[in-house]
């Protein structure tokens, strides 16, 4: 589809539009928010899920909504839920008609059943798309707004003034990382826009982590989240609000997603690995839960809402393209691009490497991210973008990524600023082979 919505807000002139975005940054750094992040009860192995009747008792649940999508219904997974929650006497409704980027309009007939059901509860089974969507099912119980109100920082439950009904997350994808962070992101389908919901009254209470479920992923959902976990892993890590509790879940995540991800794609029975591979997701969630995301993020929410590009997918193309933007420094950023490297196992923690060195290994961390994805088959290219709609695409991913959509959002604290030629180099790079400009 053309993008038919001009822009949220005329972008400032570019120097003005820094310097406004760095002082929302430096406040975003002193406020002690990250401190008030909640972080779900964990329950992890195999067979979890058949556990879930037993927690939902535990956190006084009485009648759940089940929120999925119909292949998932298909699979069985949730029949497991199901009798689970049976044997321990609890009642429950189901919604399963969750699609990829979730709508305005599936989050409303999901309430819908939630009411007339008389659930008290949630349980969202599913991969990002039947979390998000759950997530703005609870929102909407709590605080009934237009969905569009929700974007931003706090206003979906006005920091946890307005609880969601409780919520169990069984992630059956290792990526997303929804099960652990307080966002959610939904498309407003007559905008062809997607908006993100951050707020920490929308983390899940108990996050099930059962690797019996992802076992049966087909090869590109499981490369497309797994890169999705890196980007979170790898945004987090670069964010100028890094926290001494944020950095360390970074790089575990990163060391874990090097080591394992490749070994889940090439043998998705490989247990051990899909165990680790949900715990570097949920790691990685909770590392950018701290510290918010940055442009690949942005960039990609807007292929996402124009031309319904899988959100792991879009990451993964974007995600080297930043980083060649940021390989070249400033200093602390080829610092961090090493670190990354030796996290990835590209070079050792016992060396001391000098500026050469280190800019090499980043270097190296990006090849070897780019490496990954032709492994996995990870699409090069946005099906349906054409060359006229890049500058709409930049000026919406600065919106998001600067904090231009209202006063209140602080956008992302990205580390090194992209001008719009930069950022239209970037995305016209990711246009099909016929619409490419012959220089880049």
């Amino acid at each position: 589809g053309s993008p038919a919505q001009p822009c949220l807000r005329a972008p400032l002139r570019f120097p003005a539009m820094v310097e406004t975005h760095k002082m929302k940054i430096k406040l975003g750094k002193a406020l002690p928010i990250y401190r008030l992040v909640p972080i779900p009860e964990v329950v992890q192995g195999e067979g979890t899920v058949a556990r879930i009747g037993e927690l939902a008792l535990k956190i006084g649940i009485k009648k759940p909504l089940i929120v999925t999508d119909e292949i998932l219904m298909q699979q069985g997974f949730i029949q497991d839920c199901m009798k689970s929650l049976e044997s321990n006497g609890l009642a429950y409704a189901v919604y399963d008609k969750v699609l990829p980027n979730p709508t305005t309009e599936q989050c409303n007939a999901g309430l819908e059943i939630y009411k007339s059901e008389g659930c008290d509860s949630l349980i969202a089974f599913g991969g990002g798309s039947p979390m998000d969507c759950c997530k703005m099912i609870g929102t909407l119980v709590a605080n009934p707004q237009p969905m569009a109100s929700y974007a931003g920082f706090g206003k979906a439950t006005l920091f946890g003034l307005r609880k969601i009904p409780p919520l169990i997350a069984v992630p059956t994808t290792a990526g997303t990382g929804s099960e652990t962070s307080a966002g959610a992101v939904v498309t407003l389908a007559e905008k062809q826009l997607k908006i993100v919901v951050a707020d920490f009254g929308l983390v899940p209470k108990v996050a099930v982590l059962d690797p019996v479920v992802v076992k049966n992923l087909p090869q590109p959902i499981t490369a497309a989240t797994g890169m999705d976990a890196l980007t979170h892993a790898v945004e987090s890590y670069l964010s100028l609000w890094r926290r001494p509790a944020s950095g360390p879940l970074a790089l575990y995540s990163v060391e874990r997603i090097f080591k394992y991800l490749l070994r889940t794609y090439d043998n998705g029975h490989d247990m051990e690995a899909r165990e680790q591979m949900l715990r570097a997701s949920f790691d990685a969630a909770a590392a950018f839960n701290m510290t918010n995301l940055g442009y690949v993020h942005a960039i990609a929410h807007q292929f996402g809402g124009l031309f319904h590009t899988p959100h792991g997918v879009a990451n993964c193309m974007v995600l080297p393209l930043v980083l060649d933007f940021f390989a070249d420094g400033p200093d602390a950023l080829v610092d961090d691009l090493a670190s990354l490297a030796i996290a990835a196992g590209l070079g050792s923690h016992y060396e001391t490497y000098d500026d050469a060195q280190k800019r090499a290994l980043g270097r190296k961390f990006i090849a070897k991210v780019r490496e990954m994805s032709a492994h996995m088959k990870v699409p090069t290219y946005v099906e349906g973008m054409k060359k006229e709609h890049v500058d709409e695409i930049v000026r919406r991913a600065f919106n998001e990524a600067h904090g231009l959509n209202n006063a209140l959002d602080l956008g992302y604290p990205i580390p090194k600023y992209l001008t719009h030629a930069d950022a239209a180099k970037i995305v016209s790079s990711l246009l099909p082979p016929g619409e490419r400009p012959s220089k880049l």
